[in-house]
């Protein structure tokens, strides 16, 4: 899968434990030696790939702007015995991710449920104040086969951007290629007569979804620890926040979503070729994380929503029509998690519901992320030709 992650990351207060060096990451100087040489190629070829963004002569510069400028945010206050930062680190982690997708095509009594044809994927990431990137892979098994499900065509684009009150985020997602994952509403003991599931290489779908949250406590409550980044929750906190959201999505076929031996199971208008629908809504969320053990912390979060969509459809006798009603959406996260001056790691999942309506809904689709992190912090700083680079 084609990912690519644009992340900037909430600059921390200064008076970190990053400048007075602990007993915990004292004995971890000596092995982290070839890890700082590691991470130094790391960066060098992150860089090579935000290559676009750099200048001759003049320094480095996006769109005309000196980076020198865009880099220079102000340090945000943290309440230092709730949140410990650790941007002056170099993050070097090992990560495995899976996204999982489903759209369900409502009828009278049951679904047809398609699903893209996605794997886990393994890899390596690295973080140092402002910059990160993730190199990944797809894993051929845990359930991943295209003899039995088909082949999908992917790609995604997500770039985050905070600086701890507001968080902006926004999405966009492709696939080509879908398998019907309940394959027994077209006949029973689907699998007593066919090997793979019924596929369809002529569906698509693609997503863009934006989201703005303002959050009410944080200096207390780490939005960076409940994703596994780089800052540390050491006490209990939990924080209220407000959102607008906008998402577009756009669903495809050459022929109706509908098989023809399931007509009439189905209302006339649910024979579609394609959905189009664009929504405009606004949420309140929860979250809280809880600590215990000292570096070990549970965090969970949920954010509902209330949205105004308006759908275009066409079926399959060349019939448009368009629909504005009142619909709803939702997030809902889990983080379990070990952060220390050192290590940290754990396992993220998050589930969104997207353009739902109360009634008559036609499409419903839903998105997965499970993410799985491991990494160390060590002490770096950089050199040579790193050392030109804005904010490094």
């Amino acid at each position: 899968m084609k990912t690519i992650h644009c992340k900037t990351y909430p600059l921390p207060d200064t008076r970190t434990p990053d400048d007075t060096p602990s007993s915990e990451s004292r004995s971890g100087v000596l092995f982290a030696m070839p890890e700082r040489r590691a991470a130094g190629t790391l960066i060098v070829c992150t860089l090579f790939m935000l290559f676009p963004l750099i200048g001759h002569g003049q320094g480095f510069g996006l769109l005309g702007i000196p980076l020198d400028t865009l880099l220079k945010t102000k340090t945000p206050r943290v309440d230092r015995a709730y949140i410990t930062t650790y941007y002056r680190q170099l993050h070097l982690y090992v990560v495995s991710d899976r996204q999982d997708y489903s759209m369900q095509v409502v009828g009278n009594a049951y679904s047809l449920q398609y699903k893209p044809n996605l794997p886990w994927a393994l890899g390596l990431g690295v973080n140092y104040r402002w910059i990160g990137t993730e190199l990944t892979v797809k894993l051929p098994f845990f359930g991943y086969t295209t003899e039995r499900r088909g082949k999908t065509k992917p790609f995604g684009v997500t770039i985050n951007v905070n600086n701890r009150r507001f968080w902006f985020s926004t999405q966009y997602q492709f696939y080509r290629g879908f398998y019907l994952s309940n394959p027994d509403v077209l006949q029973a003991d689907w699998f007593a007569h066919a090997s793979a599931y019924p596929y369809r290489n002529d569906m698509r779908s693609q997503t863009v979804t934006s989201r703005l949250l303002y959050q009410f406590n944080p200096l207390r409550l780490s939005i960076p620890a409940t994703l596994l980044q780089r800052e540390e929750q050491r006490r209990n906190a939990r924080s209220w926040s407000v959102g607008g959201a906008f998402s577009y999505q756009y669903i495809r076929a050459d022929s109706s979503l509908i098989p023809a031996a399931l007509v009439a199971d189905f209302r006339p208008e649910s024979r579609l070729l394609s959905l189009q629908s664009v929504s405009l809504g606004v949420d309140v969320g929860y979250t809280q994380t809880v600590v215990f053990h000292k570096h070990y912390f549970v965090n969970f979060t949920v954010r509902p929503g209330l949205t105004v969509l308006l759908q275009q459809t066409k079926t399959e006798s060349n019939a448009s029509e368009n629909q504005l009603q009142p619909g709803w959406q939702g997030t809902a996260s889990v983080t379990l998690g070990y952060s220390s001056a050192t290590f940290y790691g754990g396992i993220y999942g998050s589930t969104t519901k997207v353009n739902r309506t109360f009634s008559n809904g036609l499409i419903n689709t839903d998105a997965d992320f499970v993410k799985l992190v491991f990494g160390k912090r060590i002490r770096y700083r950089p050199k040579g030709i790193l050392k030109q680079v804005p904010g490094l």
